[in-house]
């Protein structure tokens, strides 16, 4: 698990130092967000082996505490490969940061009701 670590730390630390205009935002638990332009903004964690983030991007809005992440999402085609790319449909995703699971993704009504499941108590807005 260490290796792991050191390993995306090292990842993380190359890719921050190439750009300025790049940045990182920690969620706590190792889970980041990753900036690297207004477009390209993903959540990454533990279990995050794809590069492409736990919460792929485009991430538009979060909030986190110390039990959950939550998260507003919109498929980006210059992030996904084509294959992947559905529709720019908004999604919404759940991270418990404990037990490292990642919830979604979800319509607006399915996240409320996985929300309220939960016993969540963020918010972001539709």
């Amino acid at each position: 698990m260490n290796v792991l670590r050191w390993m995306c730390f090292c990842y993380l630390f190359i890719t921050y130092s190439c750009s300025t205009s790049d940045y990182l935002h920690d969620l706590g638990d190792d889970y980041i967000l990753i900036s690297e332009s207004n477009a390209n903004q993903f959540i990454s964690g533990p279990n995050d082996t794809t590069g492409n983030g736990l919460i792929p991007c485009t991430v538009e809005r979060f909030e986190y505490d110390n039990a959950y992440i939550i998260a507003k999402q919109k498929d980006n085609p210059d992030c996904l490969p084509r294959e992947d790319y559905a529709s720019k449909e908004v999604k919404y995703w759940i991270i418990h940061k404990e037990k490292q699971v990642v919830y979604g993704p979800f319509d607006w009504e399915t996240f409320m009701r996985k929300r309220d499941e939960l016993g969540v108590s963020l918010s972001i807005g539709k």
